[in-house]
């Protein structure tokens, strides 16, 4: 073609795979870096993620113990008669018991008022009143147990023992990129918590609450760091920390400082405290901690007022990646070489391997284009020019199936057409010819009938007349099925046809014990059809359906627009005894009927397919024995259309 310049394919390939063999060469040492750092970031983003995840969880189950067993102590019926006996010395022994064996920090006993009954760190201090505690309020309130984070205050620990309040106690670092705070030290103690009520026979009589204070808790962070990062080091400092945070200072924390002690009192930065502390956000991004960059991230604690009161944070030591990523990329130039190398060599076989059977395929491309459709491509290979290869075979083989299908289609409606017309002009010429005399004989036959007082006589002319009238009836079905009378078609809508059969078919006798269904869409287009010839159809179709109904049944009638193929379809569908399928192919055939003798004439979906076919449509015919049958009509939309756009324009 002019304009197009001819390039073999192989040539093609050939600088196709040295072009990508250049430009991958002179791009990989960049773009390789880039791609490499930023999945290694990725991937340690989202361990980050995962890791912050593990931790909330082990926090939330180490929460979870003291509620479930704060739970089993208020169920055990001794502890239940000790409260309401005020056994002090007993109950305080097993709190001691349950302290020890939880390894909490505080267990107490308040009475339905939220008084302390006893306390296991102080015997002697009991009486004051702790129903201002969030814990110890819910329970009093709901009846209900609660687990979650608290902060306790100096008094309160004081109240307990002064160890406590001593282990709460930090001073606080001023800390670059933190925000300004006007205290230098923090008394108050973050703590896991939990609180249930005691009950005795579904009567409320006390408070059990139990925490483990968190403030230099190294216990917990030590053994959660060690679960997922197992003590490793790169240059002395560990692979991964993990800090709990009371508002923004670290109370428990396995940071080191500069001096190697523990980062306890240090800040989180402003930025971080903001996002997670005051906004309630998950923040995860690259921080400097301490003294060391950290792939970081934080997560808001809540009380169980919902209010946040700390932070958890999880990090793993940037430099960990840095190395992934150099190795990776010093691994990415030496594979880069490689298949350098590996792409000129492959690029000779693939040119051999490909080239030859595309030109076969060209070859018998250009044979189905001149009507041979003999020649095949015999696959080289068993890859996807192999599949190919036989993929056009295969191509081959149903376009000629499909050309076979339909010429057998074609001729099959040929013959139907002139069977039809050859029957229509034979059955038109009998029918004429049979008429004329029927009249007369049934004119006779009514006379004499009239004039006859004899009986007998009388009842064998009710006979005459009786089969006379038949006759004209198949002479009438006859003359319908074979008039060619021309189509009056307007534009109409076949919702409203169907409704206005259906309104007389569901006073007719045969129908009251028939339960018609309609499923009419109401997107129908408006279409040019000839009304009393649709009715028709549908009135046969309806009749034939109750026919096939003897004890009663369903008769549905659907319509929708199948916009894809511009058609309206018609389906009418019955639960009547089916049609056989030895006579699927001889329904619409003139005088073939499987009624009793008397019952029809067999032209009924005669006269329906021609009316059908009259206006361009189709019909088709879905039965299995003993359940039914369904006949689907089409109308064809865009046909009508044009029909109705020219009538527009002639001005009818």
């Amino acid at each position: 073609m002019k304009g197009i310049v001819k390039v073999k394919i192989s040539t093609k390939l050939v600088i196709s795979l040295l072009s990508i063999v250049v430009i991958s060469g002179i791009s990989s040492i960049v773009i390789s870096r880039n791609v490499i750092n930023k999945n290694v970031l990725g991937q340690a983003f989202e361990d980050v993620r995962t890791n912050l995840n593990t931790v909330r969880h082990i926090y939330n189950e180490r929460i979870n113990v003291i509620y479930l067993f704060l739970n089993h102590l208020a169920s055990l019926d001794y502890l239940q008669h000790a409260v309401i006996q005020n056994s002090r010395k007993l109950l305080s022994e097993k709190l001691n018991e349950v302290k020890k064996e939880l390894d909490l920090d505080i267990m107490t006993i308040t009475d339905t008022s939220g008084r302390v009954i006893v306390r296991a760190n102080n015997f002697r201090n009991f009486g004051d009143d702790v129903s201002g505690d969030l814990f110890v309020k819910y329970v009093i309130e709901n009846r209900k147990s609660c687990s979650g984070t608290d902060k306790i205050s100096r008094e309160h620990l004081l109240r307990e023992n002064k160890k406590l309040a001593d282990q709460a106690y930090t001073r606080i670092v001023q800390t670059q990129r933190a925000r300004r705070i006007d205290k230098a030290y923090e008394t108050n103690a973050m703590c896991m918590k939990a609180a249930t009520p005691v009950m005795k026979d579904g009567k409320f009589i006390g408070v059990i609450y139990g925490a483990k204070i968190l403030n230099r808790n190294f216990k917990l962070v030590d053994g959660i760091k060690k679960l997922l990062f197992k003590d490793e080091q790169i240059d002395g400092y560990e692979i991964g920390t993990v800090t709990i945070f009371m508002d923004d200072i670290r109370i428990s924390t396995n940071v080191i400082n500069i001096d190697g002690t523990r980062a306890v009192g240090t800040q989180v930065s402003e930025e971080v405290y903001k996002n997670v502390y005051e906004h309630g956000k998950e923040w995860i991004n690259k921080a400097f901690v301490v003294n060391n960059w950290y792939l970081s991230g934080y997560s808001p604690i809540y009380s169980i007022t919902d209010k946040i009161i700390g932070i958890h944070y999880v990090g793993i030591l940037e430099e960990k990646y840095n190395r992934i990523t150099r190795n990776a990329t010093i691994f990415a130039l030496a594979v880069t070489l490689i298949t350098a190398f590996l792409a000129i060599v492959l690029s000779i076989y693939l040119i051999k391997s490909i080239i030859s059977p595309i030109q076969s395929l060209v070859a018998a491309s250009q044979g189905i284009a001149d009507g041979n459709y003999s020649r095949k491509v015999t696959p080289v290979s068993l890859d996807e020019m192999g599949y190919l290869c036989l993929t056009f075979n295969r191509m081959i083989d149903a376009i000629l199936e499909r050309d076979a299908r339909l010429k057998e289609q074609t001729e099959m409606q040929i013959v139907q057409s002139e069977k039809l017309a050859s029957l229509g002009r034979l059955a038109s010429g009998i029918a004429h010819e049979i008429n004329n005399p029927l009249t007369g004989i049934l004119a006779y036959s009514t006379v004499l009938y009239d004039d006859i007082d004899d009986a007998g006589k009388k009842e064998d002319l009710k006979i005459i007349i009786d089969e006379t009238m038949r006759c004209r009836e198949i002479v009438k079905g006859i003359l319908d099925f074979a008039r060619e009378t021309k189509t009056d078609k307007r534009p109409g809508n076949i919702n409203e046809i169907i409704m206005s059969v259906l309104s007389i078919l569901e006073n007719n006798f045969n129908f009251q014990n028939i339960e018609i269904k309609k499923f009419l869409a109401e997107d129908l287009p408006i279409i040019n059809i000839d009304s009393n010839q649709i009715k028709s159809v549908i009135n046969n179709l309806a009749l034939n359906a109750a026919d096939a109904m003897h004890n009663g049944g369903v008769l549905i009638i659907s319509t929708f627009y199948d916009a894809e193929n511009k058609k309206i379809v018609v389906m009418v569908s019955d639960t009547g005894i089916g049609i056989e399928e030895e006579n699927l192919s001889k329904i619409f055939d003139p005088f073939f009927t499987t009624k009793e003798t008397g019952k029809g004439t067999g032209l009924g979906l005669s006269v329906t397919y021609g009316i059908v076919q009259r206006h361009k449509g189709s019909i088709k015919v879905d039965s299995t024995v003993g359940a039914g049958s369904t006949f689907t009509i089409t109308f064809p939309v865009e046909t009508s259309e044009k029909n109705n756009n020219s009538s527009m324009q002639n001005g009818t």
